[in-house]
């Protein structure tokens, strides 16, 4: 994989400059960039400084977090402890299901963040790692498709690795699925 700041510095042209045309070669404006996971405090650091970038220049900017997906769906019926139960009674029937509940709240977030943009911005979609090993991004990526569209631009930052045989996984361990993205790697 090339140098951070190499791909930093190619997403900071494609969002400044090519927003417009992002969804030509993909069929959607997304954007994946890979990073090692050891590189998190670099990457989280770097993106920082181009969310400024690009508020400086006009272009506003959302952050997603995929941080608490997992929980947000349990925790809004006020039945988090039921969660909890449910690994320890359970854990094959949540294994199975917690995924479509973290989906479904990573899309509301996602739309609600261009919502709130309007036609014109940048959505980062940040700590992905924390949607392992339940949850694949693809699934999130399909449900929002044709709603962010250009000149919006939808951002992953995804801590992945490549195997010997070359295949991207995320964290090293679990293979990143079939995402319509433009890689940054």
């Amino acid at each position: 994989m090339r140098p951070l700041p190499d791909k930093f510095e190619e997403l900071e042209k494609l969002l400044l400059h090519s927003r417009d045309t992002l969804a030509q070669n993909a069929g959607v404006p997304f954007i994946r960039l890979v990073y090692r996971p050891e590189e998190e405090q670099a990457c989280c650091h770097q993106r920082e400084t181009l969310a400024r970038v690009l508020v400086d220049r006009g272009i506003p900017v959302e952050t997603v977090s995929c941080r608490g997906a997992f929980f947000a769906h349990y925790e809004r019926l006020g039945r988090l402890d039921r969660l909890f139960e449910l690994a320890e009674t359970n854990p094959d029937w949540l294994e199975r299901n917690i995924g479509q509940h973290a989906r479904k709240e990573m899309v509301s977030q996602l739309l609600a963040a261009a919502a709130t943009l309007g036609s014109d911005g940048v959505i980062f979609m940040v700590d992905t790692a924390f949607t392992y090993p339940y949850l694949s991004l693809a699934g999130v990526l399909h449900d929002v498709t044709n709603q962010i569209v250009p000149p919006m631009a939808l951002v992953l930052f995804y801590p992945g690795e490549l195997s010997v045989d070359g295949e991207l996984l995320l964290l090293g361990r679990r293979p990143s699925g079939v995402y319509r993205t433009i890689d940054l790697m």
